[in-house]
């Protein structure tokens, strides 16, 4: 009989520790053959804690607990109706209170249960099936027989009261000493005994009834996927559209091996029921097309489906690529088809609203996800609880890498050391380790849409989040089984730079230039490639895949998709091998001659998935669907399936005429590479995206670069690496300027203008203020920008930053003539904002000479965190020298850098000698050196200010690159 009709997990948000599988587990450790879940106001772990009860046999009873009128009352599913009304409530509440209106609607095949005091009330007249609850025996009438005993359980274990204080402080936002602590005494899961102290037989005559009257089942609904048109027959509409799609594509000229995958995808499509969802795709694509919304050109296996490329949801051309629609759907394996497309970031949200629209606001939903209380975030959360010091909590902080706290216990003795240095931080860590993991917050899955035929709130609950949209009440995890579908809408910064950039190019330059009609085959363009000058070109951006193409020299679009997949943690053993074979300086190796035709494009070396489909078709006789399934098997490393594939692999070798030692061979060697291999399809797809980025790099630089610098505000690094190249390129990239700056980098001629929004301590929002100012008109001067500066309320720091950064250049003042004469600049602007008929006259600047070179230097470097101004080492540096930026490439290997010292620390050894550890800088940022005593006493003259080369082995100190120097010159 033990079982708990009243339990919060911790989806009842920072309201209970109950983890559902810890919870379950438990439960079942007890001997529980029943048990409820009551979440407070919401459904989100209702499907899990269905799975996690039928996988320990205990009955799950599937409740909610609801606040109507300030009246808490719990709810109980009998069957599937009754379940779709709680779904229903659930989803009401997350918009609006709940009245009794909606519990009348929603009433029938539930059971009520709600506390004594509010027997008489309305909402208990409503139920026919209802109970009195109680929390002791004290409070049962023996008149009355529908008393049924319920605990709130909200934690495990019976000392667990404390840690539950802990996470409703962190909830209500309150600290130590201002809440009243031990409220959760007793709200644990109770054993058979405590459970039997606290009923008789007439409530478990009512417990027994409950839980045989409720009989709850959630699996697969049929026919949710949703409808295009029903007004119309599918397939014929989609063979209709793709028939004058494909002609479109190939100019009319078609030829069998189109036509004949074409009905081939189609059948497919049409048996599998498909039929809808690839129509639905193509509109919304349609839509986002012809509302100049950029899309990509496709990912992921939807590229290899010639249906996806008639119909335009995808640019890729899968005969001319060799990819293969088995990869994608598969007849003998029935799942959800996933077409992932990819939109312009900015303008993602306008395809989603079309999409809810068209269909509904409750056929289309986002999918809901939780943010957790992870190791640094419960740390941060229970010290602020706790009132520890913050830099205290910072310290520890950052000694959590990605670790959970325990490991970081168990592993840093550091962090170890701190956390056992006083009894408060025990305690913070106690309590951190108790709450980590828990639901902080509902947040939305970026990228997942969920479409059904009918409202989705008839299946699944419903959460209205605070932008007003629907989100599916159950996580990713489950949507797909329950029978829903699932489509990715990508947003995709990349496409917004390429939008921008295009966009700019025709009006700008008056060209007539689409994504669409970049070619794939400009020489110019592959030697971006081939010198590694990738920065800012999607998946190619990284040092180690600039090597690798510095030695694969790519000459073709093949050579790019190649490099996408071998450049991955498996297949990069590969890497010298491809190349010497491409290159003729090894034979190469198909296996079995047969195989030519699959293996040549990547000279006998197995890298895509397609291959191992192709290999498994051609040597054992497979069907593409059934070689999917083998390499699905293979990726997943399914070993029972492995197991048992093996024999009729062989067996098909040897029935197409091959030794059964080449069937095992292959069939071991294909065992290897599918773990590596990588979906051809999705690598077309990337290269495409990234191979027209350079085509716009290469003869679209100043555009490309100045949108580039743009997407990368707030990242200091690759600021400087993309204003460094803009510099080798011959492209200037000057100070901002208050008349012509924006959020965004200018181009103003040739020349790349800095947005306001990079300097130190303006931001985006002193950004905004500065350009709705000069929206009102520009700034005629130094007086006109400061007067209306003033009457704006724009801080007298950020104004110094302003000039600092160079803003005011125009104006004809340096930057230390204005600095110095700004307090008379406010008092003038204070003067003219005072109500008199007195007109203030402008005060006399007086001019100061600017700051010498190297000030203005260190203010650049100060002001926006990187180097405008040539750093004054560029003069110095020849190509023997490295810069600061490198030197991660060449760990205890001789090097010559020039720097200039920004700081000196001399040291006494213990034999009286005396070295030094220097600091020097260049434009990209600053070095470590360590000069011992034998050279340093033959430079003892070195100062802060010099520009040197310095000559050393590259070393590391803890994780920090450093120089030990054995020579240096010191220029002039």
């Amino acid at each position: 009989m033990l079982c708990s009709l009243q339990v919060k997990t911790s989806y009842s948000l920072l309201k209970s520790l109950c983890d559902i599988s810890k919870l379950v587990s438990k439960a079942n450790s007890l001997g529980y053959l029943s048990l409820a879940i009551t979440d407070n106001n919401n459904m989100f772990g209702v499907i899990e804690f269905y799975l996690e009860c039928k996988k320990y046999n205990i009955k799950p009873i599937i409740g909610l607990s609801l606040t109507v009128n300030n009246i808490d009352i719990l709810l109980y599913a009998k069957n599937k109706r009754g379940y779709r009304n709680l779904i229903k409530l659930s989803t009401i509440i997350s918009d609006r209170s709940i009245n009794i209106e909606d519990l009348i609607e929603y009433k029938s095949d539930l059971i009520l249960i709600m506390p004594k005091i509010y027997f008489n009330d309305v909402i208990f007249n409503i139920y026919e099936d209802k109970f009195i609850g109680y929390n002791s025996l004290d409070e049962v009438e023996d008149d009355n027989n529908k008393y049924i005993f319920i605990n709130d359980v909200c934690y495990l274990d019976k000392d667990d009261y404390t840690y539950l204080d802990y996470l409703y402080m962190l909830a209500e936002d309150k600290r130590i000493g201002n809440y009243e602590l031990n409220m959760h005494k007793g709200k644990y899961l109770l054993s058979d005994y405590e459970f039997n102290s606290n009923i008789n037989n007439s409530v478990i005559n009512n417990f027994t009834y409950i839980i045989n009257n409720c009989n709850v089942d959630i699996g697969y609904t049929s026919d949710l996927l949703p409808i295009y048109d029903d007004k119309i027959d599918a397939f014929d509409y989609l063979k209709s559209l793709c028939s004058k799609g494909l002609n479109k594509r190939l100019n009319n000229k078609v030829s069998d091996i189109y036509l004949e995958r074409l009905e081939y995808e189609l059948s497919v499509i049409n048996k599998m029921g498909f039929c809808n969802y690839f129509l639905i795709v193509w509109d919304y694509v349609k839509y986002a097309k012809f509302n100049d919304i950029m899309v990509g050109p496709g990912r992921g296996s939807a590229a290899g489906s010639l249906v996806s490329y008639t119909l335009g949801i995808t640019d890729i051309d899968p005969i001319k690529y060799d990819l293969l629609f088995e990869r994608f759907l598969n007849p003998e394996r029935i799942t959800m088809p996933d077409i992932d497309i990819d939109f312009d970031s900015e303008r993602r949200s306008d395809v989603i609203d079309y999409v809810i629209n068209k269909y509904g606001e409750k056929k289309v939903a986002g999918i809901i996800t939780f943010n957790t209380l992870g190791a640094k975030q419960v740390l941060r959360d229970i010290g602020r609880v706790m009132n520890v010091n913050i830099a205290i909590i910072d310290s520890l902080t950052k000694m959590v890498r990605n670790d959970n706290l325990l490991d970081a216990y168990n592993n840093n003795k550091y962090f170890k050391n701190m956390i056992n240095s006083s009894d408060e931080l025990k305690k913070l860590f106690s309590v951190s380790l108790k709450l980590e993991g828990l639901p902080r917050h509902i947040s939305i899955h970026a990228a997942g849409i969920v479409m059904s035929r009918i409202d989705l709130d008839n299946t699944i609950p419903l959460y209205k989040n605070q932008l007003g949209m629907y989100v599916t009440g159950y996580s990713m995890n489950y949507l797909e089984d329950l029978g829903l579908l699932k489509m990715d809408f990508l947003g995709i910064s990349n496409l917004t730079l390429i939008d921008k950039v295009i966009k700019e190019i025709r009006n700008k330059e008056n060209i007539n230039i689409t994504f669409q009609r970049i070619p794939l085959s400009d020489t110019k363009t592959f030697e971006i490639f081939k010198k590694g000058k990738t920065d800012g070109i999607f998946q190619f951006e990284s040092r180690g895949m600039k090597q690798f193409l510095v030695k694969l020299k790519p000459n073709c679009f093949d050579d790019l998709v190649a490099a996408l997949a071998l450049y991955r943690p498996g297949p990069m053993g590969n890497i010298d091998t491809y190349i010497r074979r491409r290159e003729g300086r090894e034979k190469i190796d198909y296996i079995v001659p047969i195989l030519e035709s699959v293996l040549k494009p990547t000279y006998g070396i197995i890298i895509y998935q397609e291959q191992i489909m192709q290999i498994a078709q051609i040597l054992a006789g497979y069907s593409l669907a059934d070689a999917d399934k083998l390499r699905r098997a293979m990726s997943k490393k399914k070993e029972d399936i492995l197991v048992n594939e093996m024999p009729r692999f062989i067996d098909g070798c040897i029935n197409n005429g091959y030794d059964r030692e080449v069937g095992e061979s292959v069939y071991n060697l294909i065992l290897k590479f599918a773990n590596y291999g990588f979906n051809k399809s999705h690598s077309v797809g990337y290269a495409t995206v990234a191979y027209k980025m350079a085509f716009l790099k290469t003869y679209f630089f100043k555009y490309f670069m100045s949108y580039l610098l743009t997407n990368v505000i707030g990242s200091e690094s690759k600021t400087k690496n993309y204003i460094n190249e803009c510099r080798s390129n011959r492209v200037k990239v000057f100070n901002p300027n208050i008349n012509i700056s924006t959020n965004k980098y200018e181009i103003n001629n040739d020349i790349i203008i800095c947005p306001l929004s990079v300097i130190k301590g303006v931001g985006a929002v002193g950004c905004n203020d500065i350009i709705a100012m000069r929206d009102e008109g520009e700034f005629i001067d130094i007086f006109d920008f400061i007067e209306r500066s003033y009457r704006n309320k724009i801080g007298k720091k950020l104004v110094e930053n302003l000039i600092y950064a160079g803003c005011f250049s125009s104006f004809g003042y340096n930057k230390k003539t204005l600095i110095e004469n700004l307090d008379n600049l406010y008092t003038y602007a204070e003067l003219s904002l005072e109500d008199s008929i007195i007109k203030v006259e402008k005060p006399d600047i007086i001019e100061y000479e600017e700051y010498s070179k190297e000030e203005l230097i260190n203010i650049e470097y100060r002001i926006f965190g990187f180097y405008l101004m040539d750093h004054p080492v560029i003069k110095y540096r020849n190509e023997f020298h490295i810069s600061s930026i490198d030197i991660d490439n060449y760990f205890y290997k001789k090097v010559s850098i020039v720097l200039q010292i920004s700081n000196i620390k001399e040291v006494v050894t213990k034999k009286n000698d005396v070295m030094a550890f220097i600091t020097g800088g260049d434009e990209f940022g600053f070095i470590d050196l360590t000069v011992f005593p034998k050279v340093y006493e033959k430079f003892n003259n070195i100062r802060v200010g010099n520009i040197v080369e310095f000559s050393g082995r590259v070393e590391k100190r803890f994780d920090k690159y450093q120089i030990v120097v054995d020579s240096l010159v010191i220029f002039e």
